[in-house]
């Protein structure tokens, strides 16, 4: 009897063993889990305008069906650059979202000094309307008016003045061809430049314009030394010396 017994449960342990290792078999196999790709997200949020660190941002895998277009992968692509939008912690960096801090051009203002202000001028000057000056160009700014315009006690002649110097070009807007299929995305003449400037130099260019003065620009070599160069300004008094001239007889 015991060895009967012995026997049954043996048999018994065989056929569920047996059983176990045919559904195990039968049964599917598991997917693979998808390989994975590499890419930056954002460390912690980062604000608006914020000159991002290596800090800033992390190695994250994500399934490549999560990847958003523009997606970054290497820090150097990153590091340095200009947020233009918030970016919250966790979130995939994006090319698209991001600036270089010497950028130019109509998206400038997410890169200027928070100190400064952007303006507009018309080329009216024959520099400009030859379409020379670039972005990024530094220029000075000739100016020559009748200052008895803005007080009856000044000189009524006429005299020229280096309004502003090494100022920055921030952007040149052109026209729009006639039909974009056919030509860039702006094109054509100038219509403005855009200059970077002070608020109060701001407000002393309109002043100026706004009193009938006549303003051209001068372009600087790019190496030349930043600040002011040493003028003065031009005006009847400063002809008759430089020329030597002589005044007429009073009869």
């Amino acid at each position: 009897m015991w060895f009967a017994g012995g026997l049954l449960l043996a048999v018994l342990a065989g056929a569920l063993a047996f059983v176990g290792l045919m559904q195990a078999a039968s049964a599917p196999k598991a997917k693979s889990e998808a390989p994975k790709v590499q890419v930056l997200v954002a460390a912690r949020d980062i604000a608006l305008q914020t000159t991002i660190a290596a800090e800033d941002v992390t190695v994250r895998e994500v399934p490549p069906e999560v990847v958003p277009e523009g997606a970054l992968t290497d820090a150097k692509d990153v590091v340095g650059k200009i947020a233009t939008t918030p970016i919250v912690r966790d979130e995939i960096i994006l090319g698209q979202r991001l600036l270089k801090p010497d950028y130019v051009g109509p998206q400038v203002a997410l890169v200027m000094d928070p100190k400064k202000v952007l303006v507009a001028l018309p080329p009216a000057d024959l520099l400009s309307q030859l379409d020379i000056v670039r972005a990024g160009d530094r220029v000075d700014l000739m100016c020559t008016l009748v200052p008895a315009k803005i007080s009856a006690t000044l000189d009524p002649l006429l005299v020229t003045t280096m309004l502003l110097q090494d100022v920055k070009v921030a952007a040149v807007i052109h026209e729009r061809p006639a039909d974009p299929s056919k030509g860039s995305a702006a094109g054509g003449p100038p219509r403005a430049l855009l200059l970077t400037l002070d608020p109060q130099d701001a407000l002393t260019v309109k002043y100026f314009r706004d009193n009938g003065a006549a303003v051209d620009l001068a372009l600087r070599s790019p190496t030349a030394a930043e600040g002011p160069f040493n003028v003065v300004n031009v005006d009847g008094d400063y002809i008759m010396q430089r020329f030597k001239l002589r005044r007429g007889a009073v009869r």
